[in-house]
C-alpha cells in the first residue's frame, strides 16, 4: 500500500522565528497544531511553520492587505482552500527580524482574539520534530 510521504516542517526555522518572538514576549509559547510547530498566546493560534513556511494569523483585512501587495501568499495547508485570516510568509532564517513587525501583530492579535467555542486548546505535549 502506498502512503504519501510526511511533509517535513523546517524545525530550524520555527526556532529562529520563536525564540525571536519569544524573547520580545515571554508569555508566547511552543505547542503543535495538525502536526505544525506553533507558537500559541494562552490557547490561541499566533502563527505555525509549515514546510518551509511561516503561516501567520491576523486580522482578514491585514492578511488580504499583504497578499494584495505581494508580501504573503494565502495561506493553504494540505491543500485546503485559502483562509481569511492567514498567510504565508517565505523568508530565511536568519533574516526573520524583517517580518518581526507582522509577527508581533499575530502575538498581539492571538492575544486579543476570542477562540471559537467549543474550540480545543494545543496539546502540551506536542512535538517539535
Amino acid at each position: 500500500m502506498k502512503t504519501e510521504p510526511r511533509l517535513l516542517h523546517d524545525v530550524g526555522l520555527f526556532d529562529a522565528v520563536f525564540a525571536y518572538v519569544q524573547d520580545k514576549d515571554p508569555t508566547v509559547h511552543a505547542g503543535a497544531m495538525f502536526g505544525c510547530p506553533a507558537a500559541f498566546v494562552g490557547s490561541n493560534l499566533a502563527f505555525c511553520v509549515y514546510g518551509s513556511g511561516i503561516g501567520i494569523k491576523l486580522p482578514a483585512e491585514r492578511a488580504a492587505m499583504l497578499v494584495d501587495t505581494g508580501r504573503a501568499f494565502a495561506f493553504q495547508p494540505y491543500g485546503r482552500s485559502a483562509m481569511r485570516e492567514w498567510v504565508e510568509i517565505r523568508i530565511p532564517r536568519e533574516r526573520v527580524g524583517e517580518i518581526a513587525s507582522v509577527l508581533i501583530e499575530a502575538v498581539e492579535y492571538a492575544r486579543h482574539h476570542v477562540s471559537h467555542a467549543g474550540a480545543r486548546a494545543p496539546s502540551a505535549s506536542a512535538s517539535r520534530a
